[in-house]
């Protein structure tokens, strides 16, 4: 793999909840992104695509710090799904 490429650390299903992800992280200074895989939001996607997910990335110097983050953040706060690769 290589060490620049981005990682996916977390796949959420919300634009809400890929905001508060990332606002997250990058009050660590973290540098992260979103993608989404939905290709028409008019139209509703079954939770068990992959299609619909909103997957967020760092860069992979950044990955353990950042899912330190989001496992500290799920214990105190709310169920953030990250990527268990």
């Amino acid at each position: 793999m290589d060490k620049e490429a981005p990682v996916v650390i977390a796949r959420v299903w919300a634009d809400s909840e890929a905001s508060v992800i990332k606002s997250l992280l990058e009050s660590y200074d973290i540098p992260c992104h979103c993608t989404s895989g939905l290709r028409n939001p008019l139209y509703p996607v079954p939770e068990d695509s992959d299609s619909g997910q909103i997957r967020i990335f760092v860069p992979a110097a950044f990955e353990q710090e950042a899912r330190d983050i989001l496992a500290e953040h799920r214990r105190k706060q709310a169920p953030i799904k990250p990527v268990d690769d």
